[in-house]
């Protein structure tokens, strides 16, 4: 009999409820004619337009539904990352200086008019650097936007005047070895800044600053083979925190997520081969959760990152396709946009008339009596109630003939436990317990 893994099942259940549309290319015409080019690294979504960063510069849709591109300047400009917030910041890669053979990074600052070259690698050095991921803004106490950039391999950089002048961050060590000078990305969210922290090959961490950079300390957060993607949100009363990453073998690249500041981290139960490389995370509080799995799809998540599924079909997977080829994922509050590395371009999916849209986390309601041999659930008549291992193995199935339904769990070993229930009308709930 063929295995059915715990991966296999959820997509199964999530698919029948997820999949409810399907992608759009969206039409990358110039207004003045011809099209922008398709290598996409990154957009931004700021006072109704969309902006786009590509390997000719950044361009504007001032719809944000395309066949209306303008130029937005640095075109002829491979630019990487974009941080459109109180200031419009641009990383930008050129020729480095010291090595023609190898690439600088440098950051751009919209004056209002044009761009301007902030004091970022000043000496446009190839050893310098740049955000991987992800750099930001924020404002501080005073009301000054620091910009911070994260580097691979140079610490964190921080400026308070707008980009005139740059500091480093001093390197630490933790356990593992050196931390704060693999830096892959920085992210900001409320009054706090969080970064992701390659320390060793084996070890990687949180970092988090809580004083708009001046300080960072940092807590172990998984084991991936770089660390790609953050976020930051509340699901009810709850502050979760989400990291994702890549692999080539598929052991650390799954979303990992925590809802105590990172001293705990669990991890998605959609694992495999569609989820090994996870570069960009984003989802409203209580809402849906989506992920770029940047070899594969865009997956939605409607169980705050228990369970993930495609969001809808249409994504051309080109062959053999690099890590980053879905570069990104923006969205709107009717729209959620990926854009593509190489030939495809940006897709489009409309998110007013599906089931993805301003769908909540649903949790199973459920009680493990004093002795833990009982487990108390809660469902609905006809539900098929599952109990899974964390490894994926089917341990208990059952089939509801009442309101609550009391399962004997002394047969199972002390482990956490994930436990899903599909009612008769097709609704998915989830939960978990610990036996001890």
């Amino acid at each position: 009999m063929k295995k059915i893994t715990l991966s296999m099942v959820l997509l199964i259940v999530s698919t029948v409820f997820i999949y409810a549309g399907t992608w759009q290319s969206l039409n990358l015409t110039k207004a003045a004619g011809g099209t922008i080019s398709t290598d996409i690294n990154m957009m931004a979504l700021d006072g109704g337009k969309l902006y786009v960063a590509t390997g000719d510069g950044i361009w504007v849709s001032p719809s944000a539904n395309g066949g209306d591109f303008e130029p937005y300047g640095l075109q002829g400009m491979a630019v990487t990352h974009l941080s459109f917030k109180t200031l419009k910041l641009a990383v930008v890669s050129i020729t480095a200086q010291d090595d023609v053979t190898k690439v600088a990074n440098k950051l751009y600052k919209h004056n209002g008019t044009s761009w301007e070259l902030t004091n970022f690698n000043p000496a446009s050095a190839s050893t310098f650097g740049g955000p991987s991921a992800n750099f930001d803004q924020i404002q501080d106490g005073a009301n000054n936007t620091v910009i911070v950039v994260p580097t691979w391999g140079n610490g964190i950089w921080r400026s308070v005047d707008g980009g005139a002048e740059f500091t480093q961050y001093a390197y630490g060590t933790n356990d593992a070895g050196t931390v704060y000078k693999t830096v892959t990305g920085i992210w900001a969210y409320g009054n706090k800044l969080y970064g992701t922290d390659k320390t060793t090959g084996s070890a990687q961490y949180l970092l988090t600053s809580a004083d708009y950079g001046v300080s960072w300390s940092n807590v172990y957060a998984g084991n991936y083979f770089n660390p790609r993607a953050f976020h930051a949100r509340k699901v009810g009363s709850t502050d979760f925190l989400y990291m994702g990453g890549d692999s080539d073998n598929g052991e650390k690249g799954s979303l990992n997520f925590s809802e105590d500041a990172g001293a705990n981290w669990n991890g998605s139960f959609s694992v495999g081969t569609d989820f090994w490389f996870t570069n960009k995370i984003i989802g409203e509080n209580d809402g849906p959760l989506y992920i770029s799995c940047s070899k594969t799809n865009v997956m939605v998540s409607n169980d705050n990152g228990e369970t993930f599924a495609p969001v809808g079909t249409g994504i051309g997977i080109i062959a053999n396709p690099p890590k980053g080829y879905i570069s990104d994922i923006v969205k709107s509050d009717t729209k959620l946009y990926a854009s593509t590395r190489t030939v495809n371009g940006i897709y489009v999916y409309d998110l007013t008339n599906t089931a993805v849209n301003n769908t909540k986390a649903n949790s199973l309601s459920m009680n493990l009596n004093a002795n833990q041999n009982e487990l108390v659930i809660n469902t609905t008549l006809g539900s098929k109630i599952s109990i899974y291992s964390v490894t994926g193995k089917l341990v208990k199935s059952i089939t509801s003939i009442d309101a609550k339904t009391t399962v004997n769990i002394n047969d199972l070993n002390a482990a956490v436990y994930v436990v899903k229930a599909i009612s008769a009308e097709g609704k998915l709930s989830t939960n978990r317990f610990v036996k001890n």
